[in-house]
C-alpha cells in the first residue's frame, strides 16, 4: 500500500463504516475492523448501495465506484492497523470499551501512526492515558451521514503535538471534508455544543409554559432555517440519546445549562423515547 494513503478504521457501525468507504472515496485504502462479522457486512452493503445509487444519478462514474469498494478490507483483527499512517476510533460511547479497543490498536500500530477518536462526547483527554504515545491522540469528529457532511473537527487535547493536528487536518481535507480545529477542549466542541444548549432551551420554553412543541419547532424552521425542530431532532436522535448527551455534558462541566430537564427526564423514564421506542415530543406511541 502507499505510504500515507492508508487508514485503519476501527468499529463498523452507521459512522465507522461511512468514514472507510468515504477515505476510499478519495484513494485510501482501507482497514475497517469489526468484531462483529453482521456489523462488517452491514457497513459494506449499505455503503455499496449508497455509492452505488451516486452512480445511477450520474453522480459518481460507475469505475471509481467499484474501485472504491475493492479498498476497502474487511476483517476482525486488529493487526490490520500495522502499516496505517491513520487510525480512527468509532466504537460506542462507554470509556471502558474504548480502553480496550486503543490497547488493542496500541499493541499493532506503528508508533507514528495518528489516532484519532471520532468521539462526540468524550474528549481524548480523558482516555489519553490508555494510548501508548499519546501525543499522537486526539478527537477527529465527524458528523452523520458521514459520506455526505462536510464537517470534521479536529479537537486536540493538552497531550496531542503540532505536528499531529497538522496531520489531522490535512487527512480531513485529503478525504473530501471541511476540516475546522479548536484551540483546545470544550465539551460539545463546536456544532454540538450549540446545538444541545439551543435544544435545552427550547425545551425550557415549552416546560415553562411559553409555547408549545409544535409551535416551537414552527418558528426555529421558519426563524432561522433549521431543516427540522428541535423537539423533532430529539425524537429522531432518540430522547434516551439526548439524555445521555446532556448528563455527559453536565457530569463533564458542571454548568447547570447541560442537566436536562424535567419534561425529557419524564419521558425517557416512561420508555417514550422518539421515534424509535413508545413515542416522544411529536411522535405518537408505536
Amino acid at each position: 500500500m502507499t505510504a500515507g494513503r492508508t487508514l485503519a478504521v476501527v468499529g463498523a457501525g452507521a459512522m465507522g463504516g461511512q468514514i472507510a468507504y468515504q477515505a476510499a472515496l478519495h484513494g485510501y485504502d482501507v482497514r475497517l475492523i469489526s468484531r462483529s462479522d453482521d456489523r462488517l457486512r452491514s457497513a459494506s452493503t449499505s455503503c455499496a448501495t449508497l455509492l452505488r445509487r451516486r452512480v445511477e444519478k450520474g453522480t459518481l462514474d460507475g469505475d471509481a465506484c467499484e474501485l472504491t469498494l475493492a479498498r476497502v478490507t474487511l476483517g476482525s483483527d486488529f493487526a490490520a492497523v500495522a502499516g496505517a499512517e491513520t487510525i480512527i476510533e468509532s466504537v460506542a460511547e462507554d470509556r471502558d470499551v474504548k480502553r480496550e479497543v486503543y490497547a488493542r490498536i496500541c499493541a499493532h500500530s506503528d508508533d507514528t501512526a495518528i489516532i484519532g477518536t471520532n468521539s462526540s462526547t468524550l474528549p481524548s483527554s480523558v482516555l489519553e492515558d490508555a494510548v501508548s504515545h499519546s501525543e499522537r491522540f486526539l478527537n477527529v469528529h465527524f458528523f452523520n451521514p458521514a459520506l455526505l457532511m462536510a464537517l470534521v473537527e479536529v479537537v486536540p487535547g493538552p497531550h496531542t503535538s503540532e505536528d499531529t493536528i497538522v496531520r489531522a487536518m490535512d487527512f480531513a481535507q485529503a478525504i473530501g471534508k471541511t476540516p475546522v480545529r479548536l484551540a483546545r477542549e470544550e465539551y460539545g466542541f463546536i456544532a454540538n455544543r450549540i446545538l444541545f444548549i439551543a435544544i435545552q432551551e427550547a425545551m425550557r420554553l415549552v416546560q415553562g409554559g411559553y409555547i408549545s412543541v409544535e409551535e416551537c419547532d414552527l418558528a426555529v424552521r421558519k426563524a432561522l432555517g433549521w431543516p427540522m425542530g428541535p423537539f423533532h431532532l430529539s425524537d429522531l436522535v432518540g430522547l434516551d440519546v439526548v439524555e445521555a448527551i446532556l448528563d455527559e455534558g453536565f457530569r463533564q462541566t458542571g454548568d447547570q445549562r447541560w442537566e436536562p430537564v424535567e419534561m425529557l427526564r419524564d419521558l425517557v423514564a416512561r420508555g417514550k423515547l422518539g421515534n424509535k421506542a413508545g413515542g416522544g415530543f411529536t411522535t405518537a406511541p408505536s
